[in-house]
């Protein structure tokens, strides 16, 4: 890397490179084109028309005391940086 590089020119330079468009001049077309889509991520089942990523059929499929389960979480002991085993790692 040069001694002239300049991070603020380089920011403002690649801006205009990849077309930037700040979000508060972003339009819903600006999203449309972009192929934009945002999803949720929920760890229920919803029943709703249709899935937002794929063509799978929605529905229910288990009643709601379906589920008897236990959550076992495994614990790894790490060392820290300094040597020493770390609780929280």
């Amino acid at each position: 890397m040069s001694d002239s590089f300049n991070p603020a020119d380089n920011y403002q330079r690649t801006r205009g490179l990849v077309g930037y468009i700040p979000r508060h001049e972003a339009t819903a077309e600006t999203y449309s084109e972009l192929g934009f889509r945002c999803g949720l991520e929920i760890h229920q089942q919803l029943k709703t028309d249709m899935k937002l990523f794929c063509r799978c059929p929605t529905g229910l499929y288990q009643n709601g005391d379906d589920f008897d389960a236990e959550v076992i979480r495994h614990m790894r002991p790490t060392l820290s940086e300094m040597g020493e085993y770390d609780g929280t790692a």
